[in-house]
């Protein structure tokens, strides 16, 4: 069932077993698990179906840190969340992103790549993915061409890595009709959490208060609750939720909202094939994201890295390099432009709604962007320019990279948030000998070369960096509530019925693609909290009715 929040009550209470905050990925996914079943479950979206202006304005906020993008651009706040505005782009996380490396600070996590490997079989369905491969050997002998060739690498230097495209899934349009005919899930649209209530010693969470931007007003009382806001919201609404514990909740050790993470990347790289021909079809991205390569039904794209070997001898993060095309009118304001006007039309970002910034920023740029939309559909000759190497790299998890609350409120009275995002040194080394390292081996085998483009250590960043939109790390996980705010089971340190999805989760972020780790990580949890209701004593095999019991202010108060 799903319900606009705008049409309830007046101060309702909704009763639930499991109470879910946020639609996204994570959020979507953990309802889903739940379907069918005994227990009661309401998913709350803080926006509705679609894009709005309106909503999206909520997430805007203060960058203090490393330049960054506009806070409200980089998620989605409607059904689907950030499936909203993802690439599709899907490679679980490397088995040693999981392991202790004394250069990489804070790095860890309470188990290994085999704790998720199950979870990440089941992901591939729920991300429209295929089988679950990775080999770059069989992906090759799959799609059986003789212009998509890997690279022959030194395997201990560089590696080609290969990833899965999702269509992308838009997990609102894919899920929700099968939530909107659910008996025991009920989600509600326009559903702004603006605090979680836990009074007394902070250990259990009695409900969260929850307001539209139409002035409706109510509350849900669950057993269970699950915060799946993502790597910025999710920080903010626990450190906002200071009504009864200043510091917010999850926060005896200050560690909300610390290490915050996005994967830096640096676009200025540039790569020569020796024979464009025979690489480019399997490399480049202009061709594989549309579709180019594929094999049993599934597109696949791919890239460089470094072997563990390497990371480990030159004590470096992981690292992806991608390679994409170039053509005249290349210029990074006509691609951007080009970019936000296919955003704009596809239904995949918070750009939506925005028609005139994007008018603007095309008409400033016709011509260029108009030749270079012709070389990217057409890819004719005579308009190639060559091919730019994209380097993204992991990032350090810094306690003073931060989320916090700032100065001012939006509309519902929710503090507005404040991102300081940092990077160390590590990232700096990597970017320059990822290009080397690569460049040299290209050279070594007489592939290519590559032009290096990227800081020395103790250089300043180049205003070309940017991040992926990939928020992460700012609710830890770690078995020692000192060093995490989530233990291994993503319980919220010091409460009993609180959890947290997603990507703030994570201890490190690998090299890219955090979307595949959401979704695992969000059916185990989803294994976990059955685990619980079944060891309280809860009948399992009993149904119950349709989760929505309203109850008008005057009952509640008696």
């Amino acid at each position: 069932m799903i319900i606009d929040a705008r049409t309830l009550p007046l101060n309702a209470i909704i009763e639930s077993d499991i109470c879910v905050i946020g639609a996204g990925p994570a959020g979507i996914t953990l309802a889903r698990e739940f379907e069918g079943g005994p227990l009661r479950v309401v998913l709350l979206e803080g926006g509705g179906m679609d894009f709005d202006q309106a909503s999206q304005s909520l997430y805007q906020g203060e960058n203090i840190g490393l330049c960054y993008d506009a806070l409200d651009r980089t998620r989605s706040r409607y059904f689907g969340g950030s499936s909203n505005c993802w690439g599709g782009f899907c490679r679980p996380l490397d088995a040693h992103d999981f392991q202790v490396r004394d250069w990489v600070p804070n790095s860890g996590w309470p188990f290994g790549l085999a704790e998720l490997l199950p979870y990440y079989r089941r992901a591939h369905a729920l991300l429209q993915i295929g089988p679950f491969e990775y080999d770059p050997q069989t992906w090759q002998d799959w799609i059986g061409r003789p212009d998509s060739r890997f690279i022959p690498f030194d395997r201990e230097q560089v590696l080609n890595i290969v990833s899965q495209l999702s269509p992308p899934t838009r997990f609102g349009r894919i899920y929700g009709e099968a939530i909107a005919r659910s008996g025991n899930v009920t989600a509600f649209l326009h559903a702004n959490v603006t605090a979680i209530e836990a009074p007394g010693n902070g250990s259990q969470v009695t409900g969260v208060e929850v307001r539209t931007l139409s002035g409706a007003a109510f509350r849900v009382a669950a057993r269970c609750y699950v915060l799946a806001t993502g790597g910025i919201e999710t920080p903010r609404l626990l450190l906002a939720s200071n009504r009864h514990h200043p510091a917010g909740l999850g926060n005896e050790h200050d560690l909300v909202g610390r290490y915050f993470m996005d994967h830096p990347r640096i676009r200025n790289g540039e790569i020569v094939f020796s024979d464009p021909r025979a690489f480019s079809r399997i490399y480049d991205v202009h061709v594989t994201y549309p579709g180019g390569t594929a094999a049993r039904g599934t597109k696949i794209s791919s890239h460089f890295g470094l072997s563990p070997a390497i990371q480990g001898r030159e004590r470096l993060g992981n690292t992806r390099c991608y390679v994409t095309s170039r053509f005249v009118g290349d210029h990074p304001e006509s691609y951007a432009a080009l970019k936000l006007l296919y955003q704009a039309l596809n239904r995949g970002s918070s750009l939506r709604g925005r028609r005139g910034e994007v008018l603007r920023a095309v008409a400033r740029n016709l011509p260029r962007v108009a030749v270079l939309a012709v070389g990217l559909k057409f890819r004719p000759g005579f308009l190639a320019r060559g091919f730019t190497l994209e380097t993204v790299v992991e990032p350090s998890p810094l306690p003073d990279s931060r989320v916090m609350l700032g100065e001012g409120r939006d509309r519902l009275g929710v503090p507005r948030v404040r991102v300081d995002w940092r990077l160390g040194e590590m990232e700096k080394r990597t970017f320059r000998r990822t290009q080397e390292i690569l460049g040299a081996e290209l050279e070594r085998i007489g592939a290519g070369t590559v032009r290096v483009a990227a800081p020395r250590e103790g250089e300043p960043w180049p205003e070309t960096l940017d991040g992926c939109w990939h928020h992460m790390g700012t609710t830890r996980m770690h078995a020692d509530p000192r060093q995490g705010v989530v233990d291994p089971s993503c319980r919220v340190h010091g409460m009993e019925n609180l959890f947290i999805a997603g990507s703030s989760v994570f201890p490190t972020g690998g090299s890219d693609m955090p979307t595949i780790t959401i979704v695992a990580l969000a059916l185990r949890l989803a294994e976990h909290i059955k685990a619980g209701f079944a060891y309280s004593g809860r009948d399992l095999s009993v149904p119950v009715p349709v989760v929505a019991a309203l109850e008008s202010e005057e009952k509640a108060a008696a």
